[in-house]
């Protein structure tokens, strides 16, 4: 996917719906107690120093291709209840503290991905999102995403426009759990 050129603000909408779809995924998609483990180990591992050959496995930055499966374990419940109350997902723009590695703010884009909280997205054409993009942008994604003519919408204001891509309800997500730092970084 390609970088995204979105406000600030825009960042941060982003990832309260990435967080929203990671909620969704963890209640309603088929996670299995290994994913649920490894969310867990990541939730509280992530970012450490001293854990970071923990974190290469479970990534699979270590070349080993990452875990695959944990012992099956009667506790998904209270896993996704603590997964719900700890992993969120944080906008770049919001990730300023000098004390805090940026291993450390990746961990709910690292659960997003164990769980495959990427099928719960819904789009992201949706008025809170595009009121964050600026004019140029959206002309961009009406041709590209939406199939609408350049000229249906070249004399259109930038608020006209959303509305209209908006009512649509294309299917838009520029972003992935497993690539949102780098597309808005």
């Amino acid at each position: 996917m390609s970088k995204i050129s979105i406000t600030k603000a825009g960042q941060s909408v982003l990832a309260d719906k990435m967080t929203s779809a990671l909620h969704v995924a963890l209640n309603e998609g088929d996670v299995t107690t290994g994913q649920l483990m490894l969310s867990l180990i990541v939730l509280l591992i992530g970012g450490s120093y001293m854990d970071r050959d923990l974190m290469d496995k479970i990534t699979g930055k270590d070349g080993g291709g990452g875990f695959r499966r944990l012992e099956q374990v009667e506790i998904e419940d209270i896993a996704i209840a603590v997964l719900e109350r700890k992993a969120v997902v944080i906008a770049p723009a919001k990730r300023t503290s000098a004390m805090v590695n940026e291993e450390a703010y990746r961990k709910g884009e690292v659960i997003g991905t164990i769980v495959g909280a990427d099928h719960f997205v819904r789009s992201f054409g949706t008025l809170d999102v595009l009121e964050h993009l600026s004019r140029n942008a959206l002309l961009n994604l009406a041709e590209t995403v939406w199939g609408i003519p350049d000229e249906a919408v070249l004399d259109r204001k930038a608020a006209e426009l959303r509305r209209l891509m908006a009512a649509q309800q294309v299917m838009w997500r520029p972003t992935s759990f497993a690539t949102f730092t780098e597309d808005l970084s």
